[in-house]
């Protein structure tokens, strides 16, 4: 089975000069086949050349200052204050601030187990799958949706 047979195709992508408003809106209208919202898109220029992959992390990350995680004292924050510092900040900081740059591919002839090698060599949990071709992104595989896949051989 190759990776081309259990990715999802390519529906939704950013730019790297979205907001990061802009980014969340595109995020929350993103579903997988199952429903379920995705929780990275890649980033694309003009030319539909990849450029860049943004998670949901990495804007929780702009939202949330490190030093909230350090303490329990910071848990009674107002939401209000925390929409007037960031709405202003979200509606002027573009993806390519926040975007992870290096990002690691797999093509959609590489097999299945080939890409299992790769989540867990280079520790993510997506990967950008591009045609051989050409090498433009055609969709997004899935850790879990490789983890079912392999399962499902030894376990029925």
């Amino acid at each position: 089975m190759k990776v081309k047979d259990i990715m999802e195709p390519l529906r939704n992508w950013l730019t790297p000069e979205m907001t990061l408003t802009e980014a969340i809106n595109v995020f929350r209208a993103t579903k997988r086949h199952h429903g379920m919202p995705v929780n990275g898109l890649v980033v694309l220029d003009t030319r539909m050349h990849l450029v860049g992959i943004v998670s949901t992390k990495d804007i929780l990350r702009r939202l949330i200052p490190s030093h909230l995680y350090l303490t329990d004292r910071h848990h009674h924050i107002p939401l209000d204050s925390v929409r007037a510092d960031k709405a202003g900040e979200f509606s002027c900081t573009t993806v390519d601030r926040v975007m992870t740059e290096d990002v690691r591919v797999i093509t959609s002839d590489e097999s299945i187990f080939r890409c299992a090698d790769v989540f867990l060599t280079e520790q993510v949990r997506r990967l950008p799958v591009t045609r051989s071709g050409d090498g433009k992104v055609a969709g997004m595989v899935y850790l879990r949706d490789v983890y079912n896949t392999l399962t499902e051989l030894v376990a029925g």
